[in-house]
């Protein structure tokens, strides 16, 4: 059995040496046999790609092997291509994850052995605990009971997973995964254990990411479920505009009954008329994103079938 890694990287030549110190340092710790770890490029300005084939080209106990992106991808679209590319046998055990150290690669060992406790079956990482601001933290819990109302689904995993081989060529079939691709694992639905990993600070101390740019990922994410995240939201669309047009009637009546309460009634109502409002711009805003990432993935398949 080999165990196989697979990350994404963009302009991240700053920390790679960290990176790869302490991930060679777990494999080492971990007498880990029959490691590769593959690194895709997503089209690099800053020397990333030229380091990283730097250490390829080095001897040593590790394996790198260093993909080139034709363009850039993004995070979820490198992860995908990557996927695509890589060497996976069906008896190795696949582990992707983020490489700018949020990711703790000090528990992979604990990982693999999670997995090797139930063959066959997926491990899947849930995020713990965050270092960021607490309007952040807020906008994440807010988003993780969303998510959960909306999918039903007890887990929300990340780039961090262990997925056995025999899985591999049906997450490479799944055009999903290139949108996001932890989301599009799971909706595979296939046997899989869930655990929870902190997340770290990323080497250097500054993180890349920002509400904006985590908001939108999610929700585009979100839209992996279309099927029941559409119907939820169509119906809370409908509950809600329903709560508005009963607050405008009742607010219209309420000067002949009680004048006091004209003012909480349109309050209520004109609430609940944003609220619609809100609702049917996320969703739009999601699904156009999500039909957007789908079209990009199929022309870059296209263009690589010619």
């Amino acid at each position: 059995m080999g165990h196989v890694f697979l990350t994404a990287a963009r302009n991240e030549v700053r920390i790679l040496d960290a990176f790869l110190a302490e991930f060679e340092a777990t494999v080492r710790e971990a007498g880990l046999s029959d490691v590769t770890l593959w690194i895709v490029d997503d089209l690099s300005v800053d020397g990333t790609r030229e380091r990283l084939e730097a250490r390829a080209a080095q001897e040593g106990p590790l394996r790198l092997r260093v993909l080139a992106a034709p363009t850039n991808l993004g995070n979820q679209g490198a992860m995908h291509w990557g996927l695509a590319r890589c060497e996976v046998g069906p008896d190795d055990v696949l582990v992707t994850f983020d490489c700018d150290g949020e990711d703790d690669v000090r528990s992979i060992p604990a990982i693999l052995a999670l997995g090797a406790e139930r063959p066959e079956h997926l491990v899947l990482v849930e995020r713990g605990r965050r270092h960021e601001s607490l309007a952040f933290k807020l906008c994440f819990a807010t988003y993780k009971r969303l998510f959960r109302a909306l999918t039903r689904q007890r887990v929300i995993p990340n780039n961090f997973m262990l997925i056995p081989g025999r899985w591999v060529p049906a997450l490479r079939r799944s055009p999903l995964t290139a949108v996001h691709l932890a989301y599009g694992v799971l909706k595979l639905g296939l046997p899989h254990v869930a655990t929870t990993r902190d997340r770290r600070p990323r080497y250097g101390g500054s993180s890349s990411q920002n509400l904006f740019t985590v908001t939108s990922h999610g929700l585009v994410g979100l839209m992996v479920f279309y099927e029941v995240v559409v119907a939820r939201l169509f119906a809370a669309t409908f509950a809600l505009a329903g709560l508005a047009g009963a607050g405008a009637v009742a607010g219209a009546v309420a000067p002949l009954v009680d004048p006091r309460l004209t003012a909480p009634l349109l309050g209520a109502a004109a609430l609940a008329a944003v609220t619609l409002g809100a609702v049917h711009a996320l969703l739009l805003a999601a699904a156009v994103a999500f039909a957007c990432k789908l079209v990009v993935y199929e022309r870059i398949r296209a263009s690589e079938a010619t």
